[in-house]
């Protein structure tokens, strides 16, 4: 038995004024010691001026 799921998640900011960029974390990965095997992961980021650096929470 297989279960699909599409998952999407957008966080959007706006303010009242211009704004400079700074770093955000988020954790939006598959734990690598999942039971369930992924079959495909995809993350996106915008604005493509981004940079992205993996870690493992210590919770895994």
């Amino acid at each position: 038995m297989s279960i699909r799921v599409a998952l999407r998640h957008r966080t959007e900011y706006l303010f009242d004024r211009n704004v400079s960029l700074s770093p955000h974390l988020i954790r939006l990965r598959p734990a690598p010691h999942t039971r369930t095997p992924i079959h495909e992961y995809s993350l996106k980021v915008e604005p493509e001026e981004h940079f992205l650096n993996w870690q493992q929470d210590p919770f895994g």
